[in-house]
């Protein structure tokens, strides 16, 4: 009797557990089969921070549908430059790309506002927690992307900016004349302000520049610096502890993210909201601790640390850039001020000791 009862208790186990995932199975047989075509203007995962992100972010779509959305990836920017990702996106030429929203800024001016704030957080957990608030707290945001026919899967945090030299930079006063690569429209004022010389320079050509002297330094994430292999002509790193920003956004466009079944759609937004924290807590550190053991196998590499006085020193001769970005897009009746004022509320509330405060109102 005790073996037909136990059959009988493991037979009602088994029949529990079917009826308990019977709506999960059913509903990801149920789902179309769909492949959905993806840009990136940065290189594979193998090489590429972003790469690694979005395939991690890919993995967990597909597991979570059963395997019915898959992803067919076009990497290094075969399908089109940075500032074209845009409208690939937008014109549904493809369903998803990696971007940075300040290759397009007159079309996106709310994307990407936490590049503006010279020594801002370079926790990514910090970063990416008060951009996922920011982005809950202001409609206008996603409104905006709505405009351009694409909404945010994600947008994940790199790695904090190192300075790579030719020769030891390590104190504020070897800035001095010192020709430094940057990109985007502030970074150089930040290096001007220190005596600097700014030199406009995309990340692929900077090796280049650093090996024939156009240039003396780099300024880019560390995982930026990676791909492009800096390290090899310019192996003394300078840690200013001065920026880390979550550059890494994926979005898709609209349409297309609405004709897939409802409970897909909230798989992908809910996989790309895991995906952030993932990346911030465990993905970068793993990628921080693989550079740092590459970086080492140099023989002249050296890492130096800029001091407390010279960070402090550097944040108050920089202009306040924030207040500028603010007021620009206040005057397209975008609440760029706002945006200001709570990215450095929720990041100081998160942990964040600002060296200055900025989006000062003259």
């Amino acid at each position: 009797m005790k073996k037909v009862a136990s059959l009988y208790t493991g037979m009602l186990v088994f029949a529990m557990v079917c009826v308990i995932a019977l709506p999960v199975m059913t509903s990801a047989a149920s789902f179309k089969p769909v492949n959905l075509r993806v840009a990136s203007p940065y290189p594979p995962p193998e090489t590429a921070l972003a790469g690694a992100h979005i395939i991690e972010w890919e993995k967990m779509v597909t597991k979570k549908t059963g395997g019915a959305v898959t992803f067919t990836n076009f990497w290094s920017g075969t399908l089109g430059k940075p500032a074209e990702h845009l409208s690939l996106v937008k014109s549904g030429a493809v369903d998803i790309v990696l971007s940075y929203g300040w290759y397009t800024q007159t079309q996106l001016s709310l994307q990407d506002y936490d590049y503006v704030f010279p020594f801002g957080p370079t926790d990514p957990l910090i970063v990416t927690k008060a951009m996922r608030q920011i982005y809950e707290e202001f409609p206008q945001i996603k409104k905006e992307m709505a405009t351009q026919n694409i909404t945010r899967l994600f947008q994940s945090p790199g790695i904090k900016f190192y300075i790579l030299s030719k020769e030891p930079i390590t104190t504020l006063g070897d800035f001095k004349g010192k020709k430094v690569a940057v990109v985007g429209r502030y970074f150089g004022r930040w290096a001007s302000a220190i005596g600097a010389v700014p030199v406009a320079a995309p990340g692929t050509e900077r090796y280049t520049m650093l090996q024939t002297g156009v240039v003396d330094a780099s300024f880019d994430p560390m995982d930026l610096h990676y791909s492009s292999k800096t390290i090899e002509q310019a192996p003394y790193a300078l840690d200013a502890n001065v920026l880390l920003t979550n550059w890494i956004g994926c979005w898709i466009n609209l349409k297309k993210l609405q004709t897939l079944p409802a409970e897909v759609q909230k798989i992908m937004l809910e996989a790309g909201k895991e995906l952030e924290i993932k990346a911030a807590k465990e993905i970068n550190s793993v990628w921080e601790e693989k550079i740092f053991k590459e970086w080492k196998e140099n023989k002249k590499f050296k890492l130096t640390l800029m001091s407390e006085a010279d960070r402090s020193a550097w944040a108050n001769a920089c202009d306040d850039i924030p207040a500028e970005w603010a007021e620009e897009v206040g005057k397209t009746g975008q609440p760029g001020w706002e945006i200001v004022k709570r990215y450095q509320e929720i990041t100081a509330q998160l942990g964040h000791k600002w060296l200055r405060q900025w989006g000062v109102k003259k």
